[in-house]
């Protein structure tokens, strides 16, 4: 046994009892004595040192620090229980991937890709969690997060997807011909994804224009929001070709000067360092860095910024 570690039956007495608020009761659901409770949970609160449980005629009350204990306890039991399920139901082939992912990203590039992932290996089951802005890999149950960047994140590993090139769009009703310079985008109205503030200012210092105004103009938090705007009306957007495929086709938003110029930031696949050797993270990725190499090839003369 671990040194701090408790044993999986007193630590199951502690949890079941603290539900119930009793040791009768919680005798019931493990189908043992309540004196076997009763001295299981006695034994967790010497090995521990601290009193778990108020004894009162009433029944039992958990004291504040069993009230913190039992929030980590039901976690870890959880986890254990989640892990044996997943084992058995694979029998060790397989398994779940754990995923976050950018809101827009997922659902205009990757889901619609998911399903030849499956054709692939119907063995692995990708499940996407919330999205946080901030990814704690520290949360065991995360393995992997699509995110938004220069591909550089402490303590995580990070491969390049897609999402470098980037195009200048807008509704065809506010530029209907093309522009001959890439100043003449200054005209209109700029319009920039929070994320990448610095968008605008890159593109056009490559494309050898002022950029004293390339900060101005309206802020959106999502990409799908920007590429709604940019289809109303609004301005220019700068954003991911992955992203507005669909509207690139249907008409919905036009490129009004064709310039091949990359971004800074792009989408990462992103995971734990001590996850890095994971068998079922190791196929997703490998499948994902062959999707996207063939998604967007990286032209011989044209280089990420710097």
């Amino acid at each position: 046994m671990r040194r701090f570690c408790p044993s999986l039956t007193d630590l199951q007495a502690f949890e079941v009892a603290a539900r119930h608020s009793s040791f009768t009761r919680a005798a019931q659901e493990l189908c043992v004595t309540q004196g076997a409770v009763s001295k299981q949970v006695k034994h967790l609160e010497e090995f521990v040192g601290v009193e778990l449980f108020l004894r009162i005629r009433q029944g039992l009350v958990l004291t504040e620090a069993g009230r913190s204990y039992l929030k980590q306890v039901q976690a870890g039991l959880s986890q254990i229980e989640a892990a044996t399920v997943e084992l058995i139901a694979h029998q060790g082939k397989g398994g779940t991937l754990r995923l976050t992912s950018m809101p827009t990203f997922g659902a205009r590039w990757l889901i619609p890709r998911l399903t030849a992932f499956r054709r692939l290996r119907p063995d692995i089951h990708v499940e996407f969690l919330p999205h946080r802005q901030g990814y704690d890999f520290s949360t065991p149950e995360l393995d992997a997060a699509v995110r938004f960047g220069e591909g550089v994140w402490p303590g995580s590993g990070a491969d390049y997807i897609v999402g470098r090139e980037i195009l200048p769009v807008c509704s065809p009703r506010l530029i209907p011909q093309a522009c001959d310079e890439a100043g003449d985008l200054m005209r209109y109205p700029l319009l920039h994804h929070t994320s990448a503030l610095e968008g605008w200012r890159d593109w056009f210092e490559q494309a050898g224009c002022d950029t004293r105004r390339a900060l101005e103009g309206a802020r959106f938090d999502q990409y799908s929001l920007l590429s709604q705007a940019a289809a109303a009306g609004f301005g220019i957007a700068l954003i991911p070709r992955c992203l507005i495929e669909d509207e690139l086709r249907d008409g919905k938003l036009i490129v009004p000067i064709q310039l091949p110029i990359r971004a800074r930031q792009g989408y990462y696949l992103c995971y734990p360092e001590q996850k890095a050797s994971s068998p079922t993270l190791q196929a997703f990725r490998s499948w994902l860095m062959e999707v996207s190499r063939a998604a967007e090839p990286v032209p011989d003369d044209t280089a990420p910024l710097k």
